[in-house]
């Protein structure tokens, strides 16, 4: 589990960076919430490092870093149709319970309010306003992370929680349930980081823990990472692409 409190760390270390540049550039106040809307840039270099790191702990030479991670997680070029079907069926089957819990969270925590009012009043923060980055930056951020997020965020997760950590307490002999358990709530507490509000970090930690939960159970069932990356993959493909597709629409590229 080190290396899954060295990613955590250094995931709260990035976000706390980029608040301080935010206020320093834009006069706004420091807040790590404020972060959310750039949060998937700042995850980019910490994954590029965890893969490193993954790499290097599971023998990689120089020159064969893509080939061990490749191999960690269970890719096979003759099963590869077969992988992605299955990507999409477990994206489908681990989104509905993560999408219930937030749906189920967010009424709770609104006290009954109509969907539309609870949304808002635990995502969106009360009298503040984004604070303005300059276009160049947006757009060259929005081009960063539709191309890099999926292409790192995908395996470094999947790698770290599910292949190492999982991995890990189970050949230490752990219950089984603690192996499932302990890496989900991990990743669970990484995604707090993204929350835009305190009110919504409950709501983040459940519902990534549940998703966390239902990749460890495939993840053990099945024995092989790869379907389980590619599904993960998929949702970041959407989540990365979100904000290329807005600046599209806008007209700003």
């Amino acid at each position: 589990m080190r290396l899954v409190t060295l990613r955590i760390l250094l995931l709260l270390v990035a976000a706390a960076l980029t608040a301080g540049l935010i206020a320093l550039f834009t006069g706004a106040r420091f807040s790590l919430s404020g972060t959310a809307l750039v949060s998937a840039l700042y995850f980019i270099p910490v994954n590029i490092v965890c893969l490193w790191l993954l790499a290097r702990l599971n023998g990689a030479r120089r020159g064969n870093f893509a080939g061990t991670l490749l191999a960690m997680a269970g890719y096979r070029r003759d099963r590869l149709g077969t992988d992605i079907l299955q990507g999409f069926l477990w994206q489908l089957l681990l989104f509905i319970p993560f999408a219930l819990v937030i749906v189920g969270l967010v009424l709770l925590l609104s006290g009954g309010a109509p969907i539309d009012t609870a949304f808002e009043t635990v995502f969106v923060p009360e009298g503040a306003t984004p604070p303005e980055l300059p276009r160049h930056f947006m757009i060259a951020s929005a081009l960063t992370v539709a191309l890099l997020f999926p292409l790192t965020n995908a395996p470094a997760e999947e790698l770290v929680y599910r292949y190492h950590a999982q991995g890990r307490l189970q050949e230490r002999g752990s219950p089984l349930w603690w192996s499932l358990l302990l890496p989900s709530l991990a990743f669970g507490l990484q995604h707090i980081l993204l929350a835009p509000t305190a009110a919504a970090a409950p709501v983040y930690f459940a519902a990534f823990t549940v998703w966390g939960l239902g990749a460890a159970l495939i993840y053990g069932r099945q024995g092989r990472l790869m379907p389980i990356l590619i599904a993960h993959f998929i949702t970041n493909f959407f989540t990365g692409g979100v904000p290329l597709l807005v600046l599209l629409l806008l007209g700003l590229i």
